[in-house]
């Protein structure tokens, strides 16, 4: 797990002028990081309320933002952590 991610929700999401969809996911994110479980893509679609097609798009908006990096766990999981937002573009 890196040692640069942020946990907890940082408010300036809101300015970044995303699409609702993707600050709703990065909401979730870090709501499942807030509760200590693992973002991984299985735990973000069990809340997520549209279809997969727009949290797929909704997460490669915030990896193409730098606003969530991606890393895969030993057991060849896809996870999600938040970048700082000193990161975010």
């Amino acid at each position: 797990m890196s040692e640069h991610f942020h946990t907890s929700m940082d408010r300036k999401i809101f300015n970044l002028e995303l699409s609702v969809e993707a600050t709703s996911a990065y909401i979730v994110v870090t709501s499942i990081l807030s509760e200590n479980a693992r973002p991984d893509l299985e735990s973000i679609r069990n809340r997520w309320i549209k279809s997969d097609e727009e949290l797929d798009q909704a997460l490669g908006e915030l990896v193409g933002r730098q606003v969530l990096q991606v890393q895969s766990s030993p057991q060849g999981e896809t996870l999600y952590y938040p970048k700082p937002s000193s990161l975010w573009r």
